[in-house]
């Protein structure tokens, strides 16, 4: 039988990432990406002989259809989540329809009354970053799967990325380099992955008696500038940390260069650690939580894909702490 094409054998001959893949593929809309980068790719996919699944007409009795809703896509790591469910989709020889409702109620709605209309066997409603949700009552008309948000009352199946193993990792690592004044730079204070990263943190340095208390937090909007001053601040306390755990990658770029102006040596004088693992990450070698984003958009599928009653229970994936040299280790 000959081996299935898949996306990453079209990105490696086509010297581009597999996010463009995807997006191009996909035909994700209101994606800048070249001209000549998408037409080198559409020309790879067919000498490939890339198909993105078996045709409807050619599944019969197997002709299985299934519904995608997500909010967004409009940052890096999320194009994992779409890159997942198709994966898992052509590995299970089914068909999946991705509607971007912009997180209007209303075009959720449309899309939910347009999958009932196409027959689909279940859905998949996902968040671009992990959240509590309230989706739209039609979604209780078909099997689904919530992925990457939950419900206030957790009912329903939802998959979730563990974020507290992921802060507790940062902060375990920090302590096994032998760093002792440990700080941290959250994203916004309201979102769900700042609360359970910092709390993942939090327990475990108050398992080692090093937890330095709210003078070490700073929060900031997830971006390189806020990173920037929120580092700056930590730093010129009298006594400044020997380490910081930033709740993304982009804020732990911009701790290294408040670093760097100060002349501080990373990571002698100051260990960071980021999260998300983005692509930017392994060429600045900033060691990094992962988002497992591909297999929890792959485990979701699997569980509506499957026969089992989907009861109500919140599913964690947990991802890896990746070491590179901003705390000591090699690329």
């Amino acid at each position: 039988m000959k081996k299935r094409v898949k996306m990453v054998d079209i990105a490696r001959e086509a010297n581009v990432s597999r996010t463009a893949v995807s997006l191009i593929l996909n035909q994700v809309p209101g994606v800048r990406i070249a001209e000549a980068t998408r037409q080198r790719v559409l020309q790879v996919a067919r000498d490939l002989g890339y198909r993105p699944g078996p045709l409807l007409d050619e599944l019969g009795d197997r002709k299985r259809l299934y519904g995608v809703v997500i909010n967004e896509i409009s940052s890096a790591y999320p194009i994992d989540l779409v890159y997942g469910l198709q994966n898992q989709a052509d590995a299970q020889g089914v068909q999946i329809i991705i509607q971007v409702s912009d997180g209007v109620p209303g075009n959720e709605v449309a899309a939910l009354e347009n999958y009932e209309r196409f027959g689909v066997a279940g859905v998949v409603y996902a968040s671009t970053f992990s959240a509590v949700v309230v989706p739209p009552a039609e979604l209780e008309r078909q099997r689904h799967v919530l992925l990457n948000c939950r419900r206030e009352d957790s009912t329903g199946l939802a998959i979730l990325p563990a974020e507290r193993h992921g802060g507790a990792l940062a902060a375990q690592h920090f302590i096994e380099i032998g760093r002792r004044r440990i700080a941290t730079i959250t994203g916004d204070p309201w979102q769900v992955a700042t609360k359970e990263r910092l709390a993942g943190y939090h327990r475990t340095l108050n398992r080692s008696a090093l937890n330095p208390g709210a003078a070490y937090e700073r929060s900031c909007d997830w971006s390189h500038g806020g990173g920037h001053a929120a580092a700056c601040e930590l730093l010129a306390l009298p006594q400044p940390p020997d380490a910081i755990f930033c709740h993304n990658d982009i804020i732990a770029r911009g701790a290294m260069q408040a670093a760097q102006e100060r002349g501080l040596r990373v990571p002698e004088d100051l260990a960071i650690i980021g999260y998300d693992d983005r692509e930017f990450a392994k060429d600045l070698g900033i060691t990094s939580i992962t988002l497992p984003f591909l297999e929890m958009a792959e485990r979701a599928l699997t569980e509506l894909i499957g026969d089992a009653p989907l009861e109500d229970r919140t599913l964690s994936v947990r991802g890896r702490l990746i070491p590179r040299a901003t705390t000591g280790f090699m690329n």
